[in-house]
């Protein structure tokens, strides 16, 4: 009989998807840009981890961040069922950035047909390389999260990450994904090379097939040794780590809330605002940085590409992704409005009015956009 699934709560972190996104989009333009394909080469080998490591602690956040992990874990469950409950997060997440990245090469070499074949033959065998090294990360962070005896050398690595300024059993967690992503990169550096050759000259030698397997295998024992690690260290390194996530974060005090809040007269548009300013940071940034795009789209002497167009619709995601805070917090608003004396569609906990405000700069812009190159 199969078991059943572990609970989840709410995720405390950004989506996994905005990043990016944002970032594949900043990289088709650098991609449309370069007439040469040894040059988009280049930039595929060099651009490719960064779309990978864009969003990469949120897919893994399942695996030791999330609040469930800290919660269950008194419970007689095994590490196996955690490992697998954070699976279906983190395969999403990792299929969602590669295909963005799919999406980047095909808008700045499209129609190339056979060009857009050879970079996406390159980025997709680092992708490979991540598929098989990702769940690695996650394993080797939550062994090397413990603590160990005085003199262990893992000991001494961790003082030495720390820094003094967070706790020696989490410094692992900040050097670990960059770490892995740069593994992936050097596994699936020499398939790329063989597969520059099939290009240029249209056979590879028997020495560069074994350059481009070999790499793999390593990458799979990673794999298959990844949920060994993360059941070793699972019981120690939670409860490190999540000590050590309250110790960073401060007071746990709230934000102050902006003066003009108090002048809103309606208390549930209050209570939203209040929510969205201190769930998503940065609203003036994205809000500015969408601006300044659709004034450089606007200002162009020629109608915006394929690869112009996905950064503008990236920067739109970035602004219109506090709906997803708004519609998670709309349930625990109606629970809480429900007994007090609220007209019906106020105590159901969802703002109109707020949601309007967030989609209006977009669907303006948008407009004046499509108005402007008609």
């Amino acid at each position: 009989m199969r078991a059943p699934p572990l609970p989840r709560w709410p995720a405390t972190w950004p989506s996994a998807w905005v990043a990016p996104l944002v970032l594949a989009a900043a990289w088709s333009i650098a991609l449309a840009n370069e007439p040469e394909l040894t040059a988009q080469r280049g930039l595929v080998f060099a651009g490719g981890p960064f779309v990978l490591l864009a969003g990469l602690h949120a897919r893994l956040g399942g695996y030791l961040h999330a609040p469930e992990r800290e919660r269950l874990l008194p419970l007689p469950i095994e590490p196996a069922r955690h490992f697998q409950a954070a699976r279906p997060a983190h395969r999403r997440g990792l299929a969602l950035t590669i295909v963005a990245g799919i999406g980047a090469i095909a808008a700045a070499t499209l129609p190339d047909v056979a060009r857009c074949g050879w970079l996406l033959a390159d980025f997709l065998w680092l992708a490979l390389a991540a598929i098989l090294i990702e769940p690695g990360i996650a394993g080797v962070a939550a062994y090397a999260g413990r603590r160990f005896p005085p003199g262990h050398w893992i000991t001494e690595a961790q003082r030495f990450g720390a820094g003094g300024w967070t706790a020696e059993e989490a410094a692992v967690h900040l050097y670990a994904p960059a770490l892995g992503v740069g593994l992936a990169t050097l596994v699936a550096m020499p398939g790329q090379l063989t597969l520059a050759r099939l290009a240029e000259r249209g056979a590879a030698t028997s020495q560069h097939w074994t350059l481009l397997a070999a790499p793999m295998l390593a990458a799979l024992i990673v794999r298959v040794t990844a949920g060994r690690l993360y059941a070793a260290g699972l019981w120690e390194a939670v409860p490190w780590l999540a000590e050590a996530t309250r110790r960073l974060a401060g007071t746990g005090l709230p934000a102050p809330r902006p003066g003009f809040v108090a002048h809103m007269h309606n208390p549930v548009l209050q209570l939203g605002t209040t929510q969205l300013l201190r769930l998503c940071p940065l609203m003036r940034l994205r809000l500015v940085a969408l601006l300044l795009a659709s004034g450089w789209l606007a200002v162009r002497a020629g109608p915006p590409d394929a690869p112009r167009i996905a950064l503008w619709c990236a920067l739109a995601a970035l602004w219109l992704s506090p709906l997803q805070v708004l519609a998670r917090e709309r349930r625990r608003n109606a629970a809480l409005l429900a007994s007090l004396p609220l007209p019906a569609p106020e105590r159901s906990g969802r703002l109109r009015g707020l949601e309007g405000l967030l989609l209006a700069p977009p669907a303006v812009l948008a407009a004046f956009l499509f108005v402007r190159w008609l």
